[in-house]
């Protein structure tokens, strides 16, 4: 009798737990923005401090220093930075995989996270943490 109640105790847990991983499967997105948010997919998070263009770049001993000019957004600290890489920084490119500090060129589009910043909300300078190429 008692393994009975065990098997039937089971059988109702499985069927209760099922019932919760499917109603667990919702989307938080809105009525068609899937094809919104898939055609423009980034790796980098919604908010840095800089993500814009690269305009120069000047190389000196396994040090680049970078001038990104800022695309206008409330989610980004500056409109213009000059950002220091340095080899250990890690640069992620636009397949997620990690790039070398050779293959970053002018025109480029990025988004950086720095280490320190600037005063005021125009230009920051600063040692890039993190950067991802868009």
């Amino acid at each position: 009798m008692k393994t009975r109640n065990i098997w039937s105790g089971w059988i109702v847990f499985c069927l209760l737990f099922a019932v919760w991983l499917t109603g667990c499967q919702t989307s938080n997105a809105p009525a068609g923005a899937a094809d919104a948010t898939t055609a423009e997919k980034r790796l980098s998070p919604q908010r840095v401090d800089i993500r814009g263009s690269i305009i120069m770049r000047r190389y000196n001993q396994g040090q680049v220093v970078l001038e990104i000019d800022g695309f206008p957004s409330q989610n980004t600290r500056y409109n213009r930075a000059y950002v220091l890489v340095l080899p250990t920084t890690q640069i992620i490119g636009p397949d997620g995989k990690s790039i070398s500090l050779s293959e970053l060129q002018q025109g480029q589009n990025v988004a950086v996270l720095l280490r320190s910043g600037g005063k005021g909300n125009l230009v920051g300078m600063g040692v890039a943490r993190k950067m991802w190429v868009e």
